[in-house]
C-alpha cells in the first residue's frame, strides 16, 4: 500500500482588528451602540464625548494624570471611578439632575452587571414599563422575546431590577410592588405585613380589620400596626420621575426629511455621538518626564481611541449609502406610500456597495429608518421583508391577517396563543401591530379567543 503525501495550499482571509473592529461596530444596533461606547469611554482614558467644554483643556499637567494612567492599566476594566481622583469635583455635580426613570434604572444595570445578555434583557424590561414603573409583561413573555427555553436567566435579570431605586419597580402587580418594598427595606423583619400584602389588601381597603385579625390569628392592634407600614409604601414607584418615553427603545438610525421636494438624509446624532482624543493626555506624550512605559500606554490607547471614532464615522457613512440606495430604488414609495414599493433584493445593494450581502444583512438588522411615511425597519424595503405594509409603520389589514391566520394554524392546539403572544410573535417579524388591532382582526377572521380554542 503506497502512501501518497501532499501538500495543499489554503487560501484563509484573515481580517485585520481595525477592519474587524469597523464591521462588528457596523452591525451593532444602537442600543448595543450606545453600550459600546459607554463601555469604550470607561476603558480608554484618550477617548471622550465632545461636549465643547473648553475648561477641560486648560488644566494643568501634573503627575495626578500619571497616576490616573497606571490606574486606568491596572484596572483594565469598566469597574474604574473616579472617586478616588475625583476630589477636586465640585459639591454640585452635574450628574444631580431631573432624569428620567428609563436613565436612572439604565445607569444602575450598567453598574450591576457587565454580561450582554443581562444588559439586553434588562434594557428591554426597562423599556417595557409603564408610568407608574410596573411591567405589563411576564416572564415567560419576555423569555419568548429572547428565544430563551426557560425564564431563570429573566427571573435573575428582574430580582436584580427589583433591587433598584425607586424600590418596588419592574413588579408586575400592586402585590408585588408592595411586598419588594417591604422586604427590601424591612429586611423580612415584618412578616405579618408581608401576610396582609400577599392575601388581604382587599379586605384591608374595605377596612376589615377584625376579619382579618381573626383570619391570621392576631389582635386588632397588630393589624392596624401593619397597615400603617403599608400605608407608607408606595404603589407608584415611578411617581417622581419625568414621564416614561415608550420611544426610548424604538429610535431611528436614519432619518429621511423632506424639505420642498427634496429628501435629505441624516444620520441619528444619537447613533454617532461626537467623540474626541481627550487634548489633556495627548499632550502628555510630550512631557520630557514620562517613562517609556508610560509612553507606550498612551501611544497604545490614542491608537485605539482614534480607530474607534474612525469606526463609528465608518458605521455612519455606510448606513447612509444604504439609505441613499434605498432612496434611489424606491422613490415611488416615498412618494406614494408602501403600495408603490418594489422588489428590491439584498444582493443588489450588495454589488452596488461592494460589500458582502450577509454583511449588508446584518447591518440592517434592528435598525430603523424614520420617514415621512413613518418609521420603518431597514429590512422593510427589501423582498426579502415583511412585503405589503401600510402608512405610518403600520402592516396593511390583510398582511397582519394573512399573517395572524398563519401563526393560528401553526400554534399548539393544547396551549393556544393569546393576542399578546401573537404580537409579540408578529414583532419577530418585523411587524409592529397594536394588540387591540390583532383582537379586531382575529375577530374578523372568526377566530375564537386563546381560552377557547384549547382542544
Amino acid at each position: 500500500m503506497k502512501i501518497n503525501i501532499s501538500t495543499q495550499q489554503v487560501q484563509k482571509q484573515i481580517l485585520a482588528p481595525a477592519v474587524q473592529q469597523s464591521i462588528e461596530i457596523l452591525l451593532l444596533p444602537l442600543q448595543d451602540l450606545h453600550l459600546t461606547i459607554e463601555q469604550e469611554l470607561q476603558s480608554n482614558p484618550l477617548l471622550e464625548l465632545d461636549e465643547s467644554h473648553p475648561e477641560t483643556a486648560k488644566l494643568p499637567w501634573s503627575e495626578k494624570f500619571i497616576q490616573q494612567i497606571k490606574h486606568y492599566e491596572k484596572a483594565n476594566s469598566s469597574d474604574y471611578s473616579s472617586q478616588e481622583a475625583g476630589d477636586d469635583l465640585p459639591e454640585e455635580s452635574p450628574l444631580k439632575r431631573e432624569i428620567s426613570l428609563e436613565e436612572n434604572l439604565l445607569r444602575q444595570l450598567r453598574i450591576e452587571t457587565s454580561n450582554l445578555l443581562e444588559l439586553k434583557i434588562g434594557e428591554f424590561i426597562i423599556g417595557n414599563l409603564d408610568e407608574d414603573g410596573y411591567l405589563k409583561l411576564s416572564p415567560t413573555d419576555i423569555a419568548q422575546a429572547f428565544s430563551l427555553t426557560d425564564t431563570v436567566l429573566v427571573e435573575r435579570v428582574l430580582q436584580i431590577i427589583h433591587g433598584f431605586e425607586p424600590i418596588g419597580v419592574a413588579a408586575c402587580t400592586l402585590q408585588e410592588c408592595l411586598l419588594t418594598q417591604a422586604e427590601i427595606k424591612y429586611n423580612g423583619t415584618q412578616p405579618l405585613v408581608s401576610q396582609i400584602i400577599q392575601g388581604y389588601l382587599k379586605e384591608i381597603s374595605q377596612k376589615k380589620l377584625t376579619e382579618v385579625a381573626k383570619k391570621l390569628n392576631v389582635s386588632h392592634a397588630e393589624v392596624a400596626e401593619a397597615i400603617k407600614i403599608i400605608a407608607a409604601l408606595d404603589p407608584k414607584p415611578a411617581r417622581n420621575y419625568r414621564p416614561i418615553d415608550p420611544t426610548i427603545f424604538i429610535k431611528p438610525d436614519v432619518v429621511i426629511t423632506k424639505d420642498e421636494d427634496v429628501l435629505e438624509v441624516t444620520v441619528s446624532q444619537e447613533g454617532t455621538p461626537r467623540l474626541r482624543i481627550n487634548p489633556l493626555y495627548r499632550a502628555m506624550l510630550n512631557q520630557p518626564h514620562l517613562s517609556e512605559e508610560e509612553r507606550n500606554f498612551i501611544r497604545e490607547k490614542l491608537k485605539n481611541a482614534l480607530q474607534f471614532i474612525k469606526s463609528i464615522e465608518q458605521r455612519g457613512q455606510t448606513l447612509k449609502a444604504i439609505t441613499y440606495y434605498i432612496l434611489d430604488k424606491q422613490k415611488a414609495f416615498f412618494e406614494q406610500g408602501p403600495k408603490a414599493l418594489v422588489p428590491m433584493t439584498l444582493k443588489n445593494i450588495a454589488a452596488s456597495l461592494n460589500r458582502n450581502e450577509s454583511t449588508i444583512s446584518r447591518a440592517i438588522s434592528h435598525k430603523y429608518i424614520d420617514t415621512p411615511q413613518g418609521i420603518f425597519p431597514f429590512k422593510f424595503f427589501f423582498s426579502q421583508g415583511i412585503g405589503e405594509e401600510a402608512v405610518n409603520g403600520e402592516i396593511c389589514s390583510r398582511s397582519v391577517k394573512e399573517e395572524i391566520k398563519e401563526i393560528v394554524e401553526g400554534e399548539n392546539k393544547y396551549s393556544p396563543l393569546s393576542d399578546h403572544d401573537i404580537q409579540m410573535l408578529l414583532e419577530k417579524r418585523g411587524m409592529h401591530v397594536a394588540r387591540r388591532t390583532i383582537s379586531k382582526y382575529r375577530q374578523v377572521l372568526n377566530i375564537l379567543p386563546s381560552h377557547l380554542r384549547k382542544g
